[in-house]
This record gives structure tokens, sequence and C-alpha cells, in this order.
């Protein structure tokens, strides 16, 4: 089974004419899959917490071909580079990440559509550098989280400490080997049905490799040290803030079958606010789980659809250094 999902994955790929993009940075090589024309700046997606570029894979096919998309993987997953051996993974280095590509590629400004953590984080930038983004497309997630005090310092007690040096060759060399089809159900499962089987393989493709030393076996390719990301710690004041001065084009869709894993009302401020200060914010609710852009990309696909209609002008575009 495992040769001929990669194989699907390949064709998909070759069918929709997508490019792997390969950018050289002080860590080592950012990879991201280049999605419709070439000669216009591109959508820039980032995926969630231990995804990988292949999240975007079912649902770029059904949206306009005559706009570009980056899906990226995030340092320390899918095929990017880990980073050097003592550093931690923390959320704000996709910040950095981000003008490491404007800078990459002579960009004024970025386009970003995002899910999960990358959604809270392309939320942040936007707030952080509100003239540097020009559109705004988030899945399921909205900004960061505004946690119990208790609940915040159990998880830097917790998550902290696994940061600390320890050998990541020495790491991956015990970690265990499995066959494909238990690295499916170990995802689908791991994220509470979430992914389905079928779009496991698109984030399989660039989450694992064959164990050459032992025949139908796959190993791993993501730092282990993601698994320790203690998230963002901050204020409801700070998040309502970025919320009055993010000025773009702004589509949020919420799945109805996600927790909002917060109390609601910050949530529900953090709305007002946005439609009190941006007539281009656009909050709907589509069917699915965490993953619907991915599982169920058809019912996500109309959204995004007639938002890029109103707010995507090609002229815009053409301003791509390659």
């Amino acid at each position: 089974m495992a040769e001929t999902k990669r194989r699907m994955v390949q064709r998909n790929d070759e069918l929709h004419g997508v490019h792997e993009e390969r950018i050289s940075l002080p860590f080592g090589d950012l990879i991201g899959k280049w999605w419709g024309p070439r000669d216009l700046r591109p959508i820039v997606c980032l995926h969630g917490w231990m995804d990988n570029a292949g999240s975007f894979d079912r649902l770029l096919p059904l949206l306009p071909r005559d706009i570009s998309f980056l899906a990226i993987d995030i340092p320390g997953h899918g095929r990017s580079a880990h980073l050097p051996a003592g550093v931690a993974y923390y959320a704000l280095d996709t910040l950095r990440l981000l003008l490491q590509l404007m800078q990459h590629y002579g960009w004024s400004r970025i386009s970003l559509m995002s899910h999960s953590i990358g959604a809270v984080m392309s939320y942040v930038f936007a707030g952080v550098f509100p003239d540097r983004v020009d559109l705004l497309i988030s899945f399921d997630l909205l900004k960061p989280f505004i946690l119990d005090p208790d609940m915040v310092l159990f998880l830097l007690s917790d998550s902290l400490p696994k940061t600390l040096d320890y050998d990541t060759r020495a790491e991956k060399k015990q970690e265990k080997l499995f066959a494909y089809d238990e690295y499916v159900e170990h995802m689908h499962a791991g994220f509470h049905e979430s992914i389905s089987r079928e779009a496991c393989h698109h984030l399989l493709y660039r989450a694992v490799e064959p164990a050459p030393e032992r025949e139908g076996m796959y190993r791993r390719i993501a730092d282990v040290r993601i698994r320790h990301n203690h998230g963002l710690v901050w204020s409801h004041d700070v998040n309502l803030e970025m919320a009055r001065r993010i000025r773009a084009p702004f589509l949020y869709l919420k799945t109805a079958e996600t927790p909002l894993f917060e109390d609601p009302q910050y949530h529900q401020e953090t709305i007002d606010v946005l439609v009190a200060h941006n007539d281009r914010f656009v909050h709907d609710v589509v069917e699915g789980k965490h993953h619907a852009h991915l599982s169920t990309p058809e019912k996500v696909a109309p959204a995004v659809c007639t938002f890029l209609q109103r707010h995507w002008r090609k002229e815009q575009y053409l301003v791509s250094k390659l």
C-alpha cells in the first residue's frame, strides 16, 4: 500500500504542475510546494502543529488556477531543515521565518492562508506587521489562547525541561520503526479522526521515509523536538489590540466540531473587535473537524473561492523576484 499511496501523491503534484521550492536560510533549507503561475507572488500557506505542506494538497486543486500558492514545511516539519542542536522550537519563530521569506523573494507584502497554529501565527504576524499583510485566510483557530494561570504555569513547567539539549541523532536512531499502514492508523487516531485515512497519505508523504535497514518499515522525518513547543503566553488585551490593527481582508473559517480550547468570551470579544475595525473581515462556520480543509476540502473551498474572488487582484501580485 505504501508505494501505491506515495505514487498517488506524486501524481497529484504532477497533475497540478506543483514544483518543489528550496530556500536557503541560515539554519538550512526551507522546503515548500509552489502551486500555480511562477510570475505571481504566491499566497503563503502555513500548516498546523506536527503537519507539513501536504496539509493543503487536497484544497488547493479546488481553488482558482490563476492564483499562486506556496505551501511550506515549517522548520523541523516535513522536508525542511531542523534547527541546530541546543535550540528549542518556539511558535514566535514563525514571525521571523515569514520575514526571511519576504526578504528572500523581495516582497514588501505577504498574503497568508493558514491552519491551526499556523493560523494563530498568521494572526500575530498581521497584528504586529499590519502594513505588510494584504490578505489573510485562517482555518479553525483564530488567535493565541487565553488560559487560566494554573494551566499556563503547568505547560511551561512541563515543556521547558523537555527542550534541554540532547543528541537528536541518537534519539532518531532509538525511535521506533513502523509499517506504513500503522502510521496511517496512528495519524488518524492521534488527531481524533480529524484526518481521514485517505488524507493521511498527503501528510505522510512528507512525514516519513523508508528505513533502509528494515524492508517495509518507515521512520519519521520530523524533528522530535517539535513535540515540546509550549505555545504563546500573553494577555487578552494584546490579542484585542492586534485585532484592532488588522485591516487586510480576513476570512476566518471555524469548524463546527472543534472546541475553542478557551473561555468562549475571549473568542467572541476578539471577533467583535475585528468586525468593528475591519469591514473586510468574514467569519463563517463549516461542517467538519479540525482538519476539514484536508479531509473534506469540498466543504471549505466554496467560501475560500468566494473570498478570493472579492479580494484577490492579479495586478497586486505581479511583483515576485524569481
